[in-house]
């Protein structure tokens, strides 16, 4: 995912994975005012769906959108390596 957003005037890329890319957008917006989504390229249908998904439901608040995205992104990983070592464990 590609993201062009404006922080206070400025232009700044996000780019890498969806969780990558959120997270460069949440540490580059940390004390700015302003956020603005100029433009989004996706890698995948699934990453289109989600991010619009996210996006409505935070009302339209892009920073909002990512937080959102993130906490979701990091429940998942902790499930997958709780998973995995379960299953380490039996083998």
């Amino acid at each position: 995912m590609r993201l062009l957003v404006e922080l206070n005037g400025e232009r700044r890329w996000c780019i890498g994975g969806t969780a990558e890319a959120f997270r460069q957008l949440v540490q580059a917006a940390e004390g700015k005012s302003s956020v603005r989504l100029l433009t989004v390229f996706y890698d995948s249908t699934k990453e289109k769906r989600r991010f619009k998904r996210e996006l409505r439901e935070a009302g339209g608040n892009l920073l909002q959108a990512a937080q959102n995205y993130l906490r979701w992104w990091d429940e998942i990983q902790e499930r997958r390596t709780k998973r995995l070592q379960k299953r380490q464990g039996k083998g």
